[in-house]
């Protein structure tokens, strides 16, 4: 596994290669971004934040132009590459770790975070509910996505042999720093218990094709003029 660090290094280097990375996946990464962001009923006037944004892949899919859009990613060149991408699109750049930025308290109506849940620590996972939850308004709504263990033994076998050896050989060894994740990211059932904890409702928590996981949830706390982040 990576350090913090390496992971910021690794990410930077990985900026040039997302269209690799949509070809190696069979596109099946778009599919499930595309089928994220079409959970969340209404852009209209609402505040974005996208976690760990990278180059911005989720930002594609949301056409509403008076939507008002924060990214938050600690790699710089993945944060230029986003720039370039979506230039007619009006988007607060954060260049920072998610842990690390003082979000202003029930900042956003709608928390995206696509594909970065499985690199936080397990320690971590109780501040990044926390976070979630003192940045998102009252009634905001959390979409979250990521890659997990498959359960089913051909279905794992078959992702290891894929990601682990045939993938690196054919797109590049960079790809080979995924499967341990996928192999220690069994499922996404703590954070939830976590974001209940938290007084987060969860609306779904969805599994799709026995190797993603979506989290839908919703905040159904009162506003408090005392929240602040920890």
């Amino acid at each position: 596994m990576l350090t913090k660090i390496d992971l910021k290094e690794y990410f930077n280097n990985l900026s040039g290669t997302y269209r690799t990375n949509e070809f190696a996946s069979f596109f099946l990464t778009n599919f499930m971004r595309r089928k994220l962001i079409k959970k969340v009923q209404n852009f209209e006037n609402k505040s974005v934040l996208d976690i760990m944004s990278g180059k911005g892949e989720n930002l594609k899919y949301i056409n509403q132009n008076n939507t008002k859009i924060t990214t938050i990613d600690f790699a710089s060149k993945m944060n230029i590459a986003a720039k370039s991408k979506h230039k007619n699109k009006k988007i607060h750049q954060i260049e920072n770790d998610f842990f690390k930025e003082k979000h202003k308290p029930e900042s956003y109506d709608i928390i995206l975070c696509s594909f970065g849940i499985k690199t936080i620590q397990p320690e971590q996972l109780n501040a990044f509910t926390k976070q979630l939850s003192k940045t998102l308004k009252p009634n905001g709504e959390i979409f979250l996505l990521e890659l997990v263990k498959p359960k089913r033994t051909f279905n794992y076998k078959f992702t290891k042999f894929y990601l682990d050896a045939l993938v690196p050989n054919i797109f590049g060894k960079q790809f080979k720093a995924l499967f341990p994740y996928i192999k220690n990211h069994v499922n996404m059932n703590k954070l939830k218990l976590n974001m209940i904890n938290e007084k987060l409702q969860i609306i779904e928590h969805k599994r799709y094709m026995d190797l993603f996981e979506i989290i839908h949830a919703k905040n159904i706390a009162i506003p408090s003029l005392n929240k602040t982040i920890e």
